[in-house]
C-alpha cells in the first residue's frame, strides 16, 4: 500500500485568563499567551479540512518516518540566513 502526507488542519478553542487594565490590554495579553500552555483544548466541529488537494505528495519509500527530524545546520549558510 502507498503512504502520502497529506496537508491539513483543524480548530480547537479555549479561554486563557489574562491580567490587564481594560479589555483592549486583556485582548493583546491573549494574543502573547504561549499556545503550548493553553489549557484543555476543545476540537471546532467540522473544521477539520484538506488545506489543499494540489499539495498532497506521494512518500517515495515505505521507510518514512514521520519522528526523524532534518539536519537544518546549514540554514544559517542560506541566502537570508537565520
Amino acid at each position: 500500500m502507498k503512504k502520502f502526507l497529506v496537508p491539513v488542519r483543524w480548530q480547537v478553542e479555549t479561554v486563557v485568563m489574562v491580567e490587564a487594565e481594560n479589555i483592549e490590554d486583556a485582548i493583546h495579553e491573549a494574543h502573547c499567551v504561549d499556545i503550548d500552555n493553553m489549557p484543555d483544548p476543545d476540537y471546532v466541529g467540522d473544521s477539520f479540512e484538506i488545506i489543499s488537494e494540489c499539495s498532497i505528495q506521494e512518500v517515495p519509500n515505505a521507510s518514512f518516518d514521520p519522528n526523524v527530524v532534518g539536519d537544518f545546520s546549514t540554514w544559517d549558510k542560506m541566502p537570508g540566513g537565520f
